[in-house]
């Protein structure tokens, strides 16, 4: 298993979690990119950054 396939099982794992303690998916993510893809880096954190603003506060079921 290489690093990329131990970070997706990471995120995985961390997804249970947060469905247990009530959080939405979407508060983590994870993106393969090479150091040549500026523009799609850009891309993905200004997505990322909206879907964040679109969700509000984060309030855990479990509180």
């Amino acid at each position: 298993m290489d690093g990329n396939e131990k970070a997706q099982n990471a995120i995985r794992m961390t997804w249970e979690l947060m469905d247990i303690l009530g959080f939405e998916r979407e508060r983590l993510g994870m993106e393969w990119l090479s150091a040549s893809e500026s523009t799609k880096f850009v891309q993905i954190i200004k997505g990322f950054t909206e879907t964040i603003y679109k969700l509000g506060p984060s309030i855990s079921k479990a509180a």
